[in-house]
């Protein structure tokens, strides 16, 4: 198992200006670490996703979504409830439910969407099955309903992690 997310964030500035883009990626990971996520940003995704770094515009950073800081995917994050990951043979327990989780990654998106400079954002859940020519929903909602329209897909596929597009109504 590994759970890939990507974010794309579309801003009103030009990004193309090297001071400015890490100016906007510092604020990024602060708001990573505020609700304990791991971002990967530019070169430091996983080559997996290099070309679509390579075709992004220069208005748009492109993120991905961590478990934490010294994670390389989005494992535990995107964990339904009930369903059991171990590591080394050892069982993970992440003590936290997905309502919880996902409520996190609400607070994370609606703060970004605060900004003044931040147009719009969308979300990959199960990233690598979304370029690759599979069929997937695609989701439009306001950032307010994320968590429960989560929990819901969850559900829908007996807490195993749906692969989706959300995209994020201003």
């Amino acid at each position: 198992m590994s759970i890939k997310s990507l974010v794309r964030i579309d801003c009103t500035d030009n990004l193309s200006n090297i001071p400015t883009k890490m100016d906007f990626s510092f604020r990024l990971v602060s708001l990573g670490l505020k609700y304990k996520l791991g971002l990967d940003i530019g070169s430091n995704m996983s080559p997996k996703f290099y070309n679509l770094l390579k075709d992004a515009q220069q208005n748009e950073i492109i993120i991905e979504l961590l478990d934490s800081p010294v994670s390389a995917d989005a494992d535990i994050l995107f964990l339904g409830d009930g369903i059991t990951l171990t590591l080394f043979g050892s069982k993970i327990d992440t003590s936290e439910s997905l309502f919880s989780r996902m409520t996190r990654l609400q607070c994370f998106f609606k703060e970004l969407l605060g900004n003044e400079n931040v147009k719009g954002i969308s979300v990959d859940i199960d990233a690598l099955n979304t370029f690759d020519g599979q069929e997937f929903d695609k989701l439009d909602i306001k950032v307010s309903d994320f968590a429960n329209t989560m929990v819901e897909l969850f559900k829908k596929h007996d807490q195993w992690t749906p692969t989706v597009r959300i995209n994020f109504i201003k």
